[in-house]
């Protein structure tokens, strides 16, 4: 249930180094009967309708995951099974910051058959700072509160899971 902490190369580097590891533990959790449990229960009102499916899925982590932020020098991911369903089905603090909430909704996202992307970006225009899902080509940010978007990025990239 440990975070997985690593040294992180600085600057752009480091966060290409953190969304390889994050699309890894997306396509290794995504098929996990937790997780596709997890999103079923989710969307079981949606009748497939996927910007249901969508926004009932970001509006669980937003509302089941604290956002708090890695401590400074220190780069750590939690599992989406091992940390997020483990501790939900236990009712203990559930918490992350951008990147974990990112990878927890991907992975949920993907475990129905959606095609998650992760969006980097910067908006100061110097390193990327910052990562949120994007889906069906809405950008889907679970540190934001439901209607409210973040100012607009001055660089971006999109990355497939």
């Amino acid at each position: 249930m440990n975070p997985i902490v690593y040294p992180q190369v600085p600057g752009d580097g480091g966060v290409f180094q953190t969304v390889q590891k994050m699309k890894g533990l997306v396509n290794q959790s995504f098929l996990h009967p937790y997780i596709r449990e997890r999103a079923a229960s989710i969307v079981q009102n949606c009748e497939r309708n996927r910007t249901c499916e969508e926004q009932g899925l970001i509006g669980y982590v937003r509302t089941r995951v604290q956002y708090l932020r890695d401590p400074s020098g220190v780069e750590a991911l939690h599992d989406p099974v091992t940390f997020y369903e483990n501790r939900l089905r236990a009712a203990a603090l559930v918490f992350g910051d951008c990147d974990d909430l990112s990878t927890y909704l991907a992975t949920l996202l993907k475990s129905i058959g959606h095609p998650p992307l992760f969006r980097i970006l910067s908006r100061t225009g110097n390193s990327f700072h910052h990562v949120h899902v994007v889906c069906h080509g809405n950008f889907l940010d679970p540190t934001m509160e439901l209607g409210k978007f973040p100012r607009e990025a001055t660089r971006a990239i999109q990355i497939k899971i």
